[in-house]
């Protein structure tokens, strides 16, 4: 199942961000309605993980690097409405 996951962070963001590439997740997808759908900064998707694993997955990459991790949610990708976004330039 589809999930995404988002977070607050207070430093280590470009860190945190490419562990979670490396474990599959990504900022962007391709959707019928967007070429390129660009997620929200601290917001990443993952097309097989649970909410459950998605958000453990967060947790235990800062208690890795040792960030705290302020705030974080984890839910079912399934239906939805967006604005297609454009491609973050310092990320």
């Amino acid at each position: 199942m589809p999930s995404l996951v988002t977070y607050d962070v207070p430093e280590k963001h470009v860190e945190l961000k490419k562990k979670l590439f490396k474990l599959g997740y990504l900022a962007q997808i391709s959707t019928q309605s967007c070429p390129t759908f660009y997620f929200p900064n601290t917001t990443f998707y993952h097309s097989t993980k649970t909410p459950l694993q998605a958000r453990e997955d967060v947790k235990a990459i800062c208690k890795k690097i040792q960030i705290d991790l302020e705030r974080c949610v984890a839910t079912i990708w399934d239906s939805w409405a967006a604005i297609c976004g454009q491609p973050f330039n310092n990320h």
